[in-house]
């Protein structure tokens, strides 16, 4: 699956997962529910991060300046300077 393809899947999950989530009858089933997929999404936020860094750190080192960065990623240069010394923010 390529990024165009698994940001289509996250956009169509962000469509109906809430829908599927409400129609939930049982409130203890639909917050469960809800707090493993927070979880989940925690988690796969941290994976991405961990994609994201040595990207930026590749740009870097290809003379990529930190404003250069933050204007083509839409981030603010103190961001991009946390991502590139491996801060997590």
């Amino acid at each position: 699956m390529n990024i165009s393809e698994s940001l289509a899947h996250l956009r169509e999950l962000r469509t109906t997962l809430p829908a599927a989530l409400a129609a939930e009858t049982d409130p203890l089933t639909r917050a469960h529910g809800v707090g493993e997929i927070i979880a989940e999404l925690g988690k796969l936020e941290d994976e991405l991060k961990e994609v994201r860094r040595p990207a930026v750190a590749e740009l870097r080192a290809q003379g990529y300046t930190v404003r250069a960065l933050a204007a083509e990623l839409d981030l603010s240069p103190a961001r991009i300077d946390q991502i590139s010394k491996g801060r997590r923010a």
